[in-house]
């Protein structure tokens, strides 16, 4: 979907989650869930310059989602995204941004590591429309997440939501039989999972924290961040390939909710090819026992 001149928009400091939620609550009745096909929307960046992540917030980050201590100064890889969280929030709420802010729902992320990156390093953030895609049931929405060390870039990811539409999916064929991968590791996912990750990455979506709040958004219970799944399944392959030594990305899809309490399992396997470079490692999170998807992708070895 065609974009226009690009816009940029500077803030001062991370926005607060509340006001935004708040605000993205009063704006939802009037913004649709879907874009004339032929809309043109403006090409936006949010940028937060000479920004110095707090050391204490990144510690207890390790520790809620699994990280090793033994680089302290050393940032891990999945936690740059959580510096996002409010300025996604403040473009979904702002006239640049055109869809319903409540209903986008994550489906894909992935992130680049170009080289570790200290925890007293000034940093300056991006985040970027980097545009539309009409789906049959809905709209997908890019952005493009870009941290910066003066003038090196150190770390690009992508956020991908889905703004699901009242069109109805055309019945597909029947699924192949699913192949798993070789399971390492059963993770619990305990119930207050959602408050603790909140209070590190600052996302404090009520369906995340409560069952009571869970159920007004169409859930039975509360649901486990997708972003804590990747970064506690991030820190276990840490553990098994030394992510935070170098270069490094991770390309991960989000498919069913884990509703807390629950045990989880981690599969992984390593491959080595022509288009993976040094090597892959695929991995994937499922329900222990039922063996349910919740998360798949890929960590790519430099």
């Amino acid at each position: 979907m065609p974009t226009g001149p690009e816009t940029t928009v500077e803030i001062k400091n991370l926005p607060r989650m509340w006001l935004i939620f708040l605000k993205a609550l009063l704006i939802s009745p009037f913004r649709p869930n879907t874009l004339a096909n032929n809309a043109h929307v403006s090409g936006t960046r949010i940028v937060l310059q000479n920004f110095l992540p707090d050391q204490a917030l990144v510690d207890n980050y390790r520790t809620v989602c699994g990280f090793h201590k033994n680089n302290p100064d050393t940032i891990p890889i999945t936690y740059l995204q959580t510096l996002f969280i409010g300025l996604l929030g403040k473009f979904i709420i702002s006239p640049f941004f055109p869809l319903n802010p409540m209903g986008l729902i994550q489906t894909y992320q992935s992130f680049e590591q170009k080289r570790p990156v200290k925890t007293n390093e000034f940093l300056d953030l991006a985040c970027i429309l980097g545009g539309f895609a009409k789906k049959e049931t809905g709209v997908e929405t890019r952005f493009i997440l870009d941290v910066r060390s003066g003038e090196e870039t150190v770390w690009q990811g992508v956020s991908s939501f889905f703004t699901r539409s009242s069109a109805k999916k055309t019945p597909s064929s029947k699924k192949q039989d699913e192949i798993f991968l070789t399971k390492r590791e059963a993770i619990p996912v305990p119930l207050g999972t959602g408050r603790r990750y909140a209070s590190v990455s600052g996302d404090y979506n009520p369906h995340h924290l409560y069952t009571i709040f869970a159920k007004l958004f169409g859930f039975k219970k509360a649901i486990a961040h997708g972003m804590w799944s990747l970064a506690r399944v991030t820190a276990s392959l840490d553990r098994e390939f030394d992510l935070h030594k170098g270069p490094a990305g991770i390309e991960a899809s989000f498919k069913l909710p884990v509703f807390m309490p629950a045990v989880t399992a981690l599969g992984w396997e390593q491959s080595e090819g022509e288009d993976t470079g040094p090597g892959a490692v695929n991995f994937e999170l499922r329900d222990q026992q039922k063996g349910l998807p919740h998360l798949k992708g890929r960590l790519l070895l430099h």
